[in-house]
């Protein structure tokens, strides 16, 4: 790295399963890791991740402040096994306080968690990402905006990761922890005609077109509206928890441009990445 401050980051998280399977996001989270420890100008000191299976109340953000990392199992339906996997990494009060700072200062009503673990959104990941785990780790919710017109609440978390962005000048490196597409009701049906569902192609496109567009007014326009209007908006995210992060990322990014990392399309998922600020 040769710039003053570290790129921000989207990812699809995809299953909990995505623990201990072998995968094509499996290798591709193992490479992403390898650029992470790479980076040396400056290098992260904490990574702060807001995951999509974390809403905090109506229009407040949680921000975990304990000095351990508990892990949260929140799924259901999985082999024993899976409920015994460790990650134990260290959190950072001095991050959280700082979110929590910085938030307060934005006019974003945030509070401080000390009971709940980082959910499956942030380990599971990040367990293929940075097997060990050296780095500490904060996690953030996003606001629940259930009920919200679509625009209202891409715009609450734009704003969110706009406030964010200055911690990239901090060595803090930001990692939006969501699903490209993320139709878990419709994976049945999908699973048994094999087929890849019509709407995660046209859908991931539109992400892809945000994600690239320049300059950053013309991002947080496409981003807001373009996306509240798509009609494969519901299909591909039935409710929006999972894309949210996307919108924090772009916030985050401010002028950098954005880059397309990943692409896997599995049955009505999508599981894309981008950064933006990477070199």
């Amino acid at each position: 790295m040769t710039t003053s401050k570290l790129p921000v980051y989207f990812i699809s998280h995809a299953g909990p399963n995505q623990a201990v399977d072998e995968s094509v996001t499996a290798d591709f989270f193992a490479e992403l890791g390898k650029k992470w420890l790479s980076f040396s100008e400056p290098a992260p000191s904490s990574i702060l991740v807001i995951s999509g299976h974390w809403e905090g109340e109506e229009g407040v953000i949680r921000v975990r402040t304990s000095e351990e990392n508990q892990l949260y199992y929140d799924f259901y339906n999985f082999p024993e096994f899976m409920y015994k996997l460790q990650y134990p990494s260290k959190g950072s009060p001095k991050l959280a306080n700082r979110v929590l700072e910085i938030l307060g200062k934005a006019g974003i009503k945030a509070e401080a968690e000390t009971e709940r673990g980082i959910d499956h959104g942030v380990w599971v990941p990040l367990l293929r990402i940075l097997p060990k785990p050296e780095i500490p780790i904060v996690q953030m919710s996003l606001a629940y905006m259930r009920g919200q017109p679509a625009e209202k609440a891409f715009a609450f978390h734009y704003k969110l990761g706009q406030a964010l962005t200055q911690l990239r000048e901090e060595n803090v490196l930001i990692v939006a922890s969501g699903t490209a597409v993320h139709n878990l009701r419709d994976l049945g049906l999908y699973m048994r005609s094999g087929k890849v569902a019509p709407y995660v192609a046209p859908f991931d496109a539109l992400l892809d077109k945000v994600a690239l567009t320049e300059p950053k007014e013309a991002r947080e326009k496409a981003a807001v509206e373009e996306m509240a209007k798509s009609p494969h908006l519901y299909s591909a995210h039935p409710s929006l928890d999972h894309l949210l992060p996307f919108h924090v990322a772009l916030g985050a990014a401010g002028e950098d441009k954005g880059k397309v990392l990943h692409k896997n399309f599995i049955l009505s998922l999508s599981e894309s990445a981008y950064s933006f600020g990477e070199n």
